[in-house]
């Protein structure tokens, strides 16, 4: 199996994690309290509020991103973030509908009318925050959108902001849901150093390319 063949299957497969794990956890969830013609609220709430699942299934979907632009050629990275921008959105619309859907059956038996429909749908916190994200990243990704923060150029210097950044919120996150503090460190931990490694990369790279440009 060729690299880039590899790399496009891995990618396909991170992107249905968050559809996957999400139905396989409903289930399970659902079959412990006993199968019945509606979805449990319970059912809903307790995915659609799990932070967990909601950090697996992002995490998931910028690693397919990151392991498909960098397995690609150079001269592929355009056209492979392009391909990554269709997917993210066309991931961000299934996980929308798959809410709606999911809540109006959800409501169905105790909240049977559309103002119930929306209320459980707003109640489940993740299930519109998660695809509003993916649509927000899906447009900084796309450089037809006049954003250019995260193109293949200046990738790696801006996604070590966004992680060093990002780790004050994940700490916060963590200690509102009163998480032990070996998980709240951890994690916390985890993305500043992955910030610090990806920020001295990508300067480590910039300074040997000056320095060939200026041999050369």
């Amino acid at each position: 199996m060729e690299r880039t063949e590899l790399t496009e299957n891995i990618s396909f497969i991170l992107y249905l994690i968050p559809l996957v794990a999400s139905a396989v956890y409903a289930l399970s969830i659902w079959a412990a309290q006993g199968l019945s013609a509606a979805l449990p609220p319970t059912v809903y709430f307790t995915v659609t509020k799990d932070p967990y699942l909601f950090l697996i299934g992002f995490a998931a979907v910028c690693a397919a991103v990151l392991i498909e632009i960098f397995g690609s050629p150079t001269e592929a990275k355009p056209s492979k973030l392009a391909e990554n921008v269709q997917q993210i959105q066309l991931l961000a619309i299934i996980c929308l509908v798959t809410a709606v859907i999911a809540s109006a059956w959800s409501a169905v038996g105790y909240a049977p009318s559309f103002g119930g429909i929306i209320g459980v749908l707003l109640e489940g916190r993740y299930a519109l925050i998660f695809p509003l994200l993916l649509f927000i990243l899906s447009l900084l990704l796309n450089p037809s959108s006049g954003f250019t923060f995260l193109t293949p150029a200046n990738l790696l210097r801006n996604g070590s902001l966004i992680l060093l950044i990002a780790s004050p919120l994940i700490f916060y996150g963590l200690w509102r849901i009163h998480m032990p503090w070996m998980l709240i460190i951890g994690p916390t931990l985890v993305v500043v150093v992955a910030g610090v490694a990806l920020l001295i990369y990508s300067g480590t790279g910039r300074a040997s390319r000056t320095t060939e440009a200026s041999s050369a």
